[in-house]
């Protein structure tokens, strides 16, 4: 497999640990791994990584996605060099600079100027070229204050921010980042995304790790999936991304993506107690059943319920897309008045300009007592993955259009006017 033309080539790639016991058997585990003829046992090891096959082009992006514990962060230390594999290769070719946890890379008795010439040279850059980036670093970094005080000293953002921009600013030609958005703040993470975005119009190849479903998508060109230290899909950002969701969110288990009517009965709950929500259905204005509706439209959820005994009580239809962020909240209070409704019934929701984006989206459905103010609801019966629907975006909007990741779809006029006056 190891294409003279990939930047990373990976061939049945497997890490394993020692399994820590409190029988006293930790030592003869040990023997066992470094002495063969003393019989070794599987029971005594966990495999993080097990049989990665792998390819990466130059100038990819490539987003690594996974639970915890899936394989991620030791796939980055082998290929970074901080631990060796127990079985299979990485050949990576080009200078590499890696970011991993906080902490990982910079002496912390060393200033940040001295740590700066310290990771220059250990890419194997000259002193000359460090002192002609120093500057942008530094600038980019945002510690001017800070980049002769020990590293010991910094904040966690701080360390990261100049950790980054040491790892992107002196060239190498594989980049590895863990996690490195999730420590920053908002204005370092716009910096950094900017900056990613340009690497790998330079060429450079980038492999990022991290638990943040859009900036993996935004950022990547493709991306694979680790599930208990195995690959388990590769295919564009996108889709990795909606695949990893699918798995996390159970989609998969969900209703049939193509009926509009759903039996709640013994559906999956986010609360406990007794099952008010009994059925669910969607509908077109005019009552026909669908599960497909357009931009700027219609659409009617009718919700079937039994033992609604409550004060106050409330209906929400609340619609998420396939990064299970809610994007639109109808709620029965927002019509203004107390529901009134008997203990069993239907109850329809409708809304005659649904301004959702193209794609697939979930609606989650809530019954709950309301108390007069947001802090008085009480939740008693939700159902997170009730009905999928799916969203065309028809004529609402023209041009490139609007997908289910970028918020909520309103008409615009544009117009040339005079930028002083305002008038036409």
């Amino acid at each position: 497999m190891s294409s003279e033309r990939a930047a990373i080539a990976i061939e049945g790639l497997g890490k394993r640990y020692l399994i820590p016991r409190r029988d006293g058997s930790r030592l003869r585990a040990h023997l066992k791994e470094f002495l063969p003829f003393a019989g070794r046992d599987e029971n005594d090891y966990f495999w993080a990584l097990r049989d990665l096959d792998l390819e990466v082009r130059p100038g990819d992006v490539l987003g690594i996605v996974g639970k915890n514990g899936s394989g991620k962060s030791t796939l980055l230390k082998i290929l970074s060099g901080v631990t060796p594999p127990t079985a299979g290769r990485a050949v990576l070719r080009g200078k590499i600079a890696s970011l991993l946890e906080v902490g990982t890379g910079f002496h912390p008795d060393m200033t940040g100027r001295e740590n700066v010439f310290m990771s220059g040279a250990l890419l194997g850059i000259g002193q000359a070229e460090i002192r002609a980036k120093f500057d942008e670093i530094v600038d980019f970094s945002g510690i001017e204050t800070f980049i002769d005080v020990p590293v010991k000293r910094y904040s966690s953002g701080m360390y990261v921010r100049l950790a980054y921009a040491v790892a992107s600013m002196l060239r190498s030609d594989i980049l590895i980042l863990d996690e490195v958005m999730a420590v920053g703040d908002v204005s370092f993470r716009e910096k950094s995304q900017k900056n990613i975005e340009k690497l790998a119009e330079e060429g450079r190849t980038i492999l990022y790790v991290s638990h943040n479903a859009r900036s993996v998508a935004s950022l990547c060109t493709s991306g694979i999936i680790l599930d208990g230290g195995r690959c388990v899909f590769r295919g564009t950002a996108k889709d990795t991304v909606t695949a990893y969701l699918r798995r996390v969110h159970h989609y998969d288990d969900a209703p049939d993506m193509n009926a509009a009517a759903h039996d709640l009965a013994a559906a999956p709950r986010m609360t406990h107690g007794k099952h008010v929500l009994r059925r669910a259905s969607t509908h077109a204005p005019d009552g026909t059943p669908t599960n497909r509706f357009r931009t700027g439209g219609g659409m009617l959820v009718r919700i079937a319920y039994e033992g609604a005994t409550v004060a106050n009580p409330y209906f929400s239809v609340l619609v998420q897309n396939e990064f299970a962020e809610r994007v639109a909240t109808l709620h029965s209070t927002h019509q203004g008045g107390d529901l009134r409704i008997p203990a069993n019934g239907v109850v329809e929701c409708r809304t005659d300009d649904l301004r959702l984006g193209e794609g697939a989206y979930r609606l989650m459905l809530d019954f709950g007592s309301y108390g007069g103010t947001r802090a008085a609801m009480v939740s008693l019966d939700c159902v997170p993955n009730a009905i999928p629907i799916r969203v065309e975006l028809g004529e609402y909007v023209k041009g490139i259009g609007l997908d289910s990741f970028q918020g909520a779809a309103h008409r615009s006029a544009w117009r040339l006017c005079d930028k002083d006056t305002g008038a036409a």
